[in-house]
């Protein structure tokens, strides 16, 4: 059995945004949508240039507008949908685990949580976390229902750290990251 505690807090919160924006499935998102605002920008850029020089002043503004709202999408409305799936992916801690402190019992059955200042006291077996990784200085867990859990490395002895390490190997997969 190997307990350890954590305190949540922003840095927490920070070090779950950023595992989740490096989620590969998200960056593929995030690409394929910059991708399609930069070709809607550069179409709509040669729409506006056609339509001035067929004096379509109408059409050339709204043409220009709608290009300037791609080249705002490429850009800046990027970080702007990173941050909207941040606070999203920042809700997915476990529920009863928002702030506080919260305790981890690792066993062969699986991973028990014990938050406070509620008490709160929960069980989850091993088939519903589909993986687990290293991400600076923490070791995560993510369930299937795309919530994370949360170890700081240093609040582990050496010994209960290898032992962490095997019993994670032993019942989950381990999830690459790029950081």
């Amino acid at each position: 059995m190997i307990k350890t505690k954590l305190d949540l807090g922003p840095d927490e919160f920070k070090v779950i945004r950023e595992i989740s924006l490096a989620h590969p499935k998200t960056q593929r998102s995030r690409k394929f949508c910059q991708i399609v605002c930069v070709i809607g920008a550069f179409i709509m850029g040669i729409d506006t240039l056609t339509s001035f020089s067929d004096h379509l002043i109408g059409n050339a503004l709204i043409s220009l507008v709608l290009a300037i709202i791609f080249i705002w999408g490429a850009t800046v409305g990027i970080y702007y949908e990173q941050d909207v799936i941040c606070k999203r992916f920042q809700n997915k801690v476990f529920d009863n685990l928002k702030n506080g402190t919260i305790e981890y019992i690792f066993d062969s059955d699986g991973v028990t949580t014990i938050s406070e200042p509620e008490y709160v006291t929960s069980k989850y077996k091993w088939d519903e976390f589909q993986g687990w990784g290293i991400f600076k200085n923490y070791i995560y867990l993510q369930t299937i229902t795309q919530k994370y859990a949360l170890m700081k490395k240093n609040n582990l002895t050496p010994e209960d750290y290898e032992s962490l390490i095997s019993l994670l190997n032993t019942h989950v997969q381990q999830k690459e990251i790029l950081h």
